[in-house]
């Protein structure tokens, strides 16, 4: 089946001070421009759309252009929230694409053995979340910080991209969950909202995502690693 890659890059970094993300240097190289490695050398990608904004726009497009991948790249608008733009991205692919991968520019950890097992996943169940383990315990509470529950540890993952989805699927989710669209934060909500199974796959620890300042230093750290070796 034929995959297509949407990678958001449009979100504002208020976490990180107004930051972009996906320009962001690390190891001597922009964050988008490591997701975008990683996707090119993956047999199973074949063309990537970028979601920039218009602050960001020209700047994406120029590090597309000098990065010479081996597939196609395109660079489109996104909207004001994160699932309008993966939605704008999605509207780009080709009509031959059967399959959609979904992963942030802000997740530069990113390995082209992630995008195989992915892909993998979602070619059995159509609809694939990567995902890992809770080592913490979670706590449920109230408005005014009283706990509410402990939910079993056992029974919780953390969800990451990339997230693969049959593009049939996804745009039939579009169609079903109308107006709502913005308020979710990742399309594997959506499509649970809207009926279809999502399955989860091991993710990876390292495939962290730039919220915090730290999670900054410690990317810088794991892909100066990676260099080195």
């Amino acid at each position: 089946m034929t995959c297509g890659a949407v990678i958001p890059a449009a979100g504002s970094g208020q976490r990180l001070g107004g930051r972009d993300k996906a320009l962001l240097p690390l190891a001597g190289r922009p964050a988008l421009a490591w997701v975008l490695g990683a996707l090119a050398r993956s047999a199973q990608i074949d063309e990537i759309v970028v979601v920039a904004s218009e602050a960001n726009a020209a700047a994406i497009e120029s590090l597309c252009q000098v990065s010479e991948l081996r597939i196609p790249v395109r660079v489109t608008l996104g909207g004001a929230e994160r699932a309008l733009s993966v939605r704008a991205g999605v509207e780009c692919l080709s009509p031959s694409v059967q399959l959609v991968l979904i992963h942030d520019a802000a997740r530069p950890l990113l390995t082209s053995e992630l995008v195989r097992r992915a892909i993998a996943m979602a070619h059995r169940h159509g609809a694939v979340v990567a995902a890992v383990p809770v080592v913490d315990t979670i706590k449920q509470v109230s408005v005014d910080g009283r706990v509410v529950t402990t939910p079993d540890r056992s029974t919780l993952v953390a969800a990451q991209t990339p997230q693969v989805f049959r593009l049939d699927w996804l745009r039939e989710t579009y169609r079903r969950v109308g107006a709502s669209l913005a308020t979710v934060t990742d399309e594997a909500t959506l499509l649970e909202r809207a009926g279809f199974p999502v399955y989860i796959f091991p993710g990876d620890p390292e495939n962290i995502k730039l919220t915090t300042p730290l999670d900054v230093t410690i990317a810088e750290f794991l892909l100066a690693r990676r260099r080195r070796e």
